[in-house]
């Protein structure tokens, strides 16, 4: 599932509680940015993992999301995944 700033992929739980994986590339900038970057994913994904069943999540950072705000972050991570549970939940 494509956003503005991420690509989601996922599939169903395999187990009782959701999953993370997280990539952001040399491409997104510094060692600093791609860690602030995944530190603002996983809070993210920890705000909204309870909307759904359980699923294996891997969130592609774009490049896009350097120069973005939380609350735009915050809303496009917050649409795929939605998405992604109408999707993937069984």
């Amino acid at each position: 599932m494509s956003g503005s700033y991420f690509v989601l992929f996922a599939l169903p739980g395999s187990s009782s509680r959701s999953r993370l994986g997280i990539t952001a590339t040399r491409k997104y900038g510094t060692a600093v940015a791609r860690n602030r970057i995944k530190r603002i994913v996983r809070e993210l994904f920890r705000r909204h993992r309870s909307t759904g069943a359980p699923i294996d999540l891997v969130v592609n950072v774009k490049a896009a999301a350097a120069g973005a705000d939380v609350t735009r972050l915050d809303r496009d991570f917050a649409e795929r995944l939605a998405e992604l549970h109408r999707k993937v939940a069984p």
